[in-house]
């Protein structure tokens, strides 16, 4: 957890609203609940 003192929740809404943004910045969509699937090739 680190030096942190705030609740696992708090830090995790904060932690996605972040990547929100840096999705919108990037002209994609703003989703604060966004799943990523990655394939894999064997």
């Amino acid at each position: 957890p680190g030096d942190d003192a705030r609740e696992f929740w708090v830090r995790a809404e904060d932690r996605t609203r972040d990547t929100a943004q840096r999705y919108d910045r990037l002209g994609l969509a703003e989703y604060e609940a966004m799943e990523a699937f990655v394939r894999y090739r064997f």
